[in-house]
């Protein structure tokens, strides 16, 4: 999930594009859902975006949602291989609970309109764990895995949620990838790294019983964001699909 600074981010990451569009007007304005991708190694074949409400054709809040809240996708191809596939981004309401259900169901819709035979993922801030009733709609019918349930190897000591908090622990996964049966999933990983600058004016740490000779000051632990990124290593399966 991106806001409007998808400009900064796109300098940031040279031989990458994205697709994507502000879910407050359908251009610029407002949050993004941008899909990054590299443009050495997929195509992009089509691509688009939709609401998640009852119009998905128009900017607009669905159900019990009190923010407008979108979908973005694409169409991709391997340059390599011709490999396609489908892949959506999206972030559901954080108060609509009748939304996120209907999102749900709404997205795996599309993904029957768009490509019934192409293998898809879905990933996302969808603001639910795997407890709840929008969970349990995205995967009861069949049509999408969640790549942490099905991963050969998980690396998850924590949930995916922080608060800016570095030292919070919770076992919810509000942020998910999701993906058709077809696709094997090697690895899981919920990434935890924080990176540390200088707290305050540089002072020196206050820690006790260390030797004269090392220098420690005081820095602090911080995270880019108030998620955990959530990273799988996927491989397509043609004797699972479908």
């Amino acid at each position: 999930m991106l806001r409007p600074s998808t400009s900064r981010l796109e300098k940031s990451l040279p031989g990458y594009d994205y697709i994507g569009v502000g879910r407050d007007d359908g251009k610029q304005k407002g949050e993004h859902a941008a899909i990054f991708y590299r443009t050495d190694k997929f195509d992009i074949i089509e691509k688009g975006d939709f609401w998640l409400s009852e119009t998905p054709d128009k900017p607009s809040k669905g159900w019990d949602a009190v923010l407008p809240r979108i979908c973005s996708w694409g169409h991709f191809k391997c340059k390599d291989t011709g490999f396609e596939f489908l892949f959506f981004n999206l972030h559901m309401d954080h108060i609509g609970t009748k939304a996120r259900v209907e999102s749900a169901f709404l997205v795996q819709q599309k993904m029957k309109e768009f490509g019934t035979k192409l293998p898809a993922i879905l990933t996302g801030d969808f603001n639910v764990d795997q407890t709840h009733s929008s969970y349990e709609a995205l995967v009861a019918q069949g049509v999408l895995c969640d790549s942490y349930v099905t991963s050969d190897f998980r690396f998850a000591l924590n949930g995916t949620f922080n608060g800016f908090d570095p030292n919070s622990f919770t076992d919810s996964r509000i942020d998910h990838i999701f993906v058709s049966p077809s696709f094997h999933v090697k690895k899981y990983g919920v990434l935890t790294d924080s990176y540390r600058s200088i707290k305050g004016t540089g002072e020196k740490a206050n820690v006790k019983d260390f030797p004269k000779e090392i220098d420690i000051q005081a820095y602090q632990a911080r995270v880019p964001s108030d998620h955990f990124p959530v990273k799988v290593e996927l491989e397509f399966d043609k004797r699972r699909q479908k």
